[in-house]
């Protein structure tokens, strides 16, 4: 392939004292005009204000760093305001009006990727701003203008020439902006780093893949998207999109190796990859992964919605399938070469877990979300951080490592809700339950309160020191007709004599009513009729 691979970074296209915006340009990366890709970067600075814009193309943005808020207006659609945070992924479908806004500190950093099939310029984003001194309405005449907004020539006028800056503002400190609502973010927005994984390999990484079931708009944009990360040298192993799609990779956080190798068998790309590096692997091209000691996160775009990987290496790859005459054949190798191949990658961290079923993730998260009105950090994202760590129950929540759970809210701009909402499920797990104890602790229990239930066999008190343990369960052992069961009758009458009732669990259709009856008649001054017994079922 004599397209040239080579990873690059982005170049900043205007900037002022709000921010500024970059892109990738299809000169320097051609494999964006010739897979139709774009690719651009918004960085606001405190205060920094994105002027309201339409965009020629659908894309897939993704919050790299910050927090703040953006607007959006679907096509005959009430305006959304959005709060949005690091690891955040939303679906901007083709016709969309957005806007951006940072109120603190630090930096908000958004990456745009998307296809650029309706584009102005195959391989690059065009966006036709409503406002600014590069606004659509700066091209009209006063009296267009005045009769398409229905306002005197005058404040027509104004309102075109009065904002002079391009793309990008800075509001005063004191600017009040709309308030995002929660529930916007409902069906707009997903955060890839709070999700449920999609694939999670012990010592190897972690996988959410962004699709048409748990964000339904990028149906409407055309692509999917999945956030990796991957840990300190471990590896993606070579795989390859199956349904014919391209790949654009941005690279996060970390650093490691990439090779990619086309149909031909030849290598088209080996390079170290760093922060701000994108990269597109072409259709039917094989990729692979090795990070650096310090890890390797990265975000991509695949033109399909719900993407279909192909791995040719680990336990799900082809080889493990093909029969070993096959193989042998296939690499012209001894028979022992073969079975060595074969039984190697094996391992379970290539094999990915067991996903969490949807239906039963739901009853979780409704199980959660109920205590939301009496437990306001039991909100959404903290159902979403326990769904993400596999926590869907409370035995889930005790067994998992506490001090790993709490290391890992670090990871999260919200780290010390998330650790108060870890706090409070404690606290309602010990209003509801007894108290948890060791085994220690009940040792020294057993030991300070020994309580014994005679049997009513005075040998067999003696030999149990007392009778039966409360609070064990006692088993006996012995052939048939050694007397288990009237040993059992017989504790049973002693308990039916002391405390006036007794209930018998039986398994095998050996308790006899009238035995228990004329046992406690025997063993007491009562007579026959003040007995009474019954079978209950």
């Amino acid at each position: 392939m004599d397209i040239d691979l080579t990873p690059k970074l982005a170049k900043q296209v205007y900037g002022g004292d709000g921010g500024s915006y970059h892109a990738w340009c299809p000169n320097d990366l051609p494999m964006l005009k010739e897979g139709n890709i774009g690719a651009g970067k918004l960085a606001l600075t405190k205060n920094g204000f994105a002027l309201p814009r339409y965009s020629d193309s659908a894309k897939v943005a993704y919050v790299l760093q910050g927090s703040g808020v953006a607007g959006i207006v679907l096509p005959e659609k009430d305006e959304k305001v959005v709060a949005i945070k690091k690891g955040d992924s939303i679906a901007l479908p083709f016709g969309v009006v957005t806007w951006w806004y940072n109120k603190e500190d630090p930096e908000l950093v958004v990456l745009f990727l998307g296809d650029t099939k309706t584009a102005h310029k195959a391989g690059s984003f065009t966006d036709m701003y409503l406002t600014g001194s590069n606004g659509i309405f700066t091209g009209f005449s006063t009296e267009f203008v005045s009769r398409a907004w229905d306002v005197e020539e005058s404040v027509a006028k104004t309102l075109v020439s009065s904002q002079t800056a391009k793309g990008i503002v800075k509001l005063d400190a004191g600017f009040q902006m709309p308030e995002p609502k929660q529930a916007n973010r409902d069906g707009m927005v997903l955060n890839c780093e709070e999700a449920p994984l999609d694939v999670d390999i012990k010592g190897g990484g972690r996988v959410v893949v962004l699709n048409t079931k748990n964000l339904p708009l990028v149906g409407e944009v055309g692509t999917g998207a999945d956030l990796v990360r991957l840990n300190g040298s471990a590896m993606c192993s070579p795989g390859f999109s199956c349904d014919s799609a391209l790949q654009v990779t941005y690279i996060v956080r970390g650093s490691g190796r990439v090779q990619v190798v086309g149909p031909d068998g030849k290598r088209i790309l080996e390079t170290h990859l760093k922060p701000g590096n994108l990269f597109i692997v072409p259709r039917f091209c094989v990729v692979s992964k090795i990070a650096d000691p310090d890890g390797m996160d990265w975000f991509s775009i695949i033109t399909t919605p719900n993407p279909k990987f192909t791995n040719l290496a680990g336990k799900v790859s082809p080889w493990k399938s093909l029969s070993p005459q096959v193989l042998q054949a296939s690499f012209k190798v001894a028979p022992e070469v073969e079975k060595h191949f074969s039984s190697k990658r094996t391992a379970e961290e290539n094999n990915p877990p067991e996903k969490l079923g949807t239906e039963k993730l739901e009853k979780v998260m409704a199980a959660l979300r109920c205590l939301e009105c009496d437990y306001p950090l039991i909100d959404s994202d903290f159902r979403n951080f326990c769904a993400s760590h596999n926590i869907i129950s409370v035995e889930d929540f005790l067994l998992h490592d506490l001090y790993v759970l709490v290391i890992s809210t670090e990871q999260h701009h919200n780290s010390e809700r998330l650790k108060e909402g870890i706090t409070q499920v404690l606290t309602i797990i010990n209003k509801q339950h007894q108290p948890w104890v060791d085994g220690q602790e009940l040792l020294d229990d057993a030991l300070q309160n020994k309580r014994f239930l005679p049997t009513g066999c005075r040998s067999i008190d003696t030999f149990l020191h007392g009778g039966l343990r409360e609070g064990y369960l006692t088993e006996l052992v012995g052939t048939s007709s050694s007397g288990k069961t009237q040993i059992c009758l017989q504790a049973a009458s002693a308990v039916a004599k002391s405390w006036g009732k007794i209930v018998f669990v039986d398994s095998g259709n050996s308790f006899s009513p009238k035995r228990v009856a004329q046992i406690v008649t025997q063993t007491s001054d009562l007579s026959a009729y003040e007995v009474k017994t019954f079978l209950a079922f």
